[in-house]
C-alpha cells in the first residue's frame, strides 16, 4: 500500500513504520502503532519465560539493555 508523501511527512512515517489500518464504512483509518512501554515489553519477556522467575539484579539489568537497544533501533529506523 503506497501512502500520499505529505501524508508520510506529516505523520513522521517511514519505510518499516508500523500502521494499523481499520476498515471505517467505505474508507480506511490509519494510525500509527505506538512503540511498547518498557512495561509491555517486560511482560513480552516474561511470557516467554525468562523472567517466570524472581527477578535478579542481572536480569533486571538485562531488560533495561533490551529495550533500550529497541528504542534505539526504532528511532534509527526512523531517521
Amino acid at each position: 500500500m503506497e501512502l500520499p508523501k505529505e501524508f508520510c511527512k506529516r505523520k513522521h512515517i517511514k519505510p518499516g513504520t508500523s500502521l494499523r489500518v481499520t476498515e471505517v464504512g467505505d474508507g480506511l483509518y490509519v494510525a500509527l502503532v505506538p512503540e511498547p512501554t518498557e512495561k509491555e515489553l517486560k511482560e513480552v519477556i516474561a511470557a516467554a519465560g525468562s523472567l517466570a522467575r524472581p527477578q535478579t539484579q542481572e536480569d533486571e539489568e538485562t531488560v533495561r539493555q533490551v529495550i533500550t537497544e529497541y528504542r534505539t533501533e526504532k528511532r534509527r529506523k526512523r531517521g
